[in-house]
Order: C-alpha cells, then structure tokens, then sequence
C-alpha cells in the first residue's frame, strides 16, 4: 500500500510538531516522541519497523540504520510476540497455508522483501542524537506500536495549528518521502531509502507541490 499522502506533513507543520515536543510533561516522554517524529518524519520507517528498531540495527561507523530481512521478536509479554506481529500473523492466516506457528516464527520481518535495506541519517545531527538516546536509553525502541502511538498523539495536542488527525504513523512516512522528494532525491534513491518494491509509490513523489519543476526551472535560468 503506497504511504498515506494525504496525510503527509509540510515542513512548517512537521517543524510544529517536532517544536511541540518540548511541551510535553515528563523529560523521557518528551525524547521517546521527537525520536518517532524525527524517524518517521525524516527517515521514513515504516512504523513496525521502528517499533523493532534496535541497538544491533544502527551502524555508527556508517551512520545507517540497517533493516535486517529477519529479527526475532521478543516485545510481548513473557518475551512472545508483540500485538503488532501477532496482528500481522492474523491477517496473513486467510492466505497462508502456513499455520500459526510457521507464521509466528517469520516475524519480525519487513512488509516486503526490498523492505530489508540501509536508511542513511549522517544528513541530521538531530536524527542521531534521536537514535543515539534510543540506543543508550533503551537499545532501541523498547515499546509497543500503541506506545509509539500514544507518543505521536500527545505531540499533535500540544501543537500549535495542527489537529490531532493531521498526520499518523504511516503519514510521517509519507512526510519523509515528500521532504527527500521535494529536495531532489531520484526515484532510484527513493526506492531504495524507503524500500518500494515498486516505481508506482515513488513517481507518486517526485514533483511534490512543485518543487522539482521549480529546482528544474533555477537551474536552467
């Protein structure tokens, strides 16, 4: 399913929520919801991915985070799988003639094969400072997708001029893919940053409000 465009945030909003984290109670919760925003934001994560982000994916000598094709989840209760892949699990049963076990054992995984990739951020310093009070703090993202969702809420309710509804986990992806789109980025490296398996989703963001024919048009005047 392509990103959810609609719900892609400009960058003076994407800016807003970003700022409105400062506002939130609580020094750790504050942190915890300008790492999803930023994340998702500028990087572009699919939300379960970043919700089994871990210290093993973040190469610092590279600056990448690197998706494996394959990681055990461990984030439910009693070290079982979280309700995130057991949901997956589910809605794959119907089209599967795997069962519940051989399911279960697959995930976590990406959502599709070109899922599993290098995502650069040496771009932003804020984005490894992000990662970096992950990885110190919790090695990697240590909750649920409820909780990242609950993080990304209370940030929109503080922030000035933006509806609670204004964007989403799979809408910071979408925000990402316009922000690198808009800043020049090819398909090819679009494709590639955000795991497409297709050239349909990326040409969907390649003359984002304009932006492409504007650089097209100072370079060429």
């Amino acid at each position: 399913m392509p990103a959810t465009r609609d719900r892609a945030l400009t960058e003076r909003d994407f800016e807003r929520l970003v700022e409105a984290t400062y506002r939130l109670d609580g020094w750790r919760e504050s942190l915890e919801a300008r790492a999803v925003i930023l994340i998702g934001g500028r990087l572009g994560l699919r939300p379960g991915e970043l919700t089994h982000l871990s210290s093993e994916w973040i190469d610092w000598q590279r600056e990448m985070i690197r998706i494996p094709a394959h990681d055990p989840c461990a984030k439910g209760r009693d070290g079982e799988l979280c309700g995130y892949c057991r949901q997956v699990v589910q809605q794959q049963l119907a089209d599967s003639t795997a069962n519940v076990d051989e399911l279960e054992a697959q995930y976590w995984r990406p959502k599709t094969e070109a899922g599993s990739r290098d995502v650069p951020f040496h771009f932003s310093a804020r984005l490894g400072a992000a990662l970096e009070f992950l990885d110190e703090e919790h090695g990697g993202w240590p909750y649920s997708f409820s909780t990242l969702q609950r993080r990304l809420l209370a940030a929109l309710e503080v922030a000035p001029d933006l509806s609670v509804e204004a964007t989403s986990p799979h809408g910071l992806r979408a925000t990402a893919a316009s922000y690198h789109a808009g800043r020049g980025l090819d398909m090819a490296a679009l494709r590639a940053m955000f795991g497409w398996e297709d050239l349909e989703t990326a040409e969907q963001y390649l003359n984002v409000d304009g932006a492409m024919t504007r650089r097209a048009l100072s370079s060429t005047h």
